[in-house]
């Protein structure tokens, strides 16, 4: 199976660089993150960065270390990426169970596709599946 971001697309690179964020889990990689990948007007409406950050933190805490490979794609758009990640060291076999696979959300603008619209959305498929 190949890693997702080896196409071009910069909401896989995004993902990627996401995933390389989630995996180091400090507070200046996830600063490192918005600042390259939040366009300018999403970073301007954050009032404060440092509760931004823990949202992020928390989902780290939460869920921990993640495969670089994508366990499912669950959308794919011009401007949107759903996907389904799983923990690190969780196998893809036998199917793992739904508190084990991070869902990813990402939404970039249509004319700057290198930004992003809106910050990450995230979550244990669990929780998605619970909301339905």
């Amino acid at each position: 199976m190949n890693p997702i971001w080896q196409q071009t697309d910069s909401k896989n690179q995004i993902l990627k660089d996401w995933i390389a964020t989630q995996n180091q889990g400090s507070d200046k990689a996830i600063n490192t993150f918005i600042d390259r990948w939040f366009s300018e007007e999403l970073k301007a409406g954050i009032t404060d960065r440092s509760k931004h950050v823990a949202f992020y933190r928390q989902i780290i805490d939460e869920f921990g270390e993640i495969q670089e490979t994508v366990y499912e794609v669950m959308e794919s758009t011009p401007t949107k990426l759903k996907v389904q990640l799983l923990k690190k060291n969780t196998p893809f076999l036998p199917e793992p169970s739904p508190e084990n696979i991070l869902v990813v959300e990402i939404d970039v603008q249509k004319n700057h596709p290198n930004r992003l619209a809106r910050g990450l959305g995230m979550g244990a498929l669990i929780c998605y599946i619970k909301r339905d």
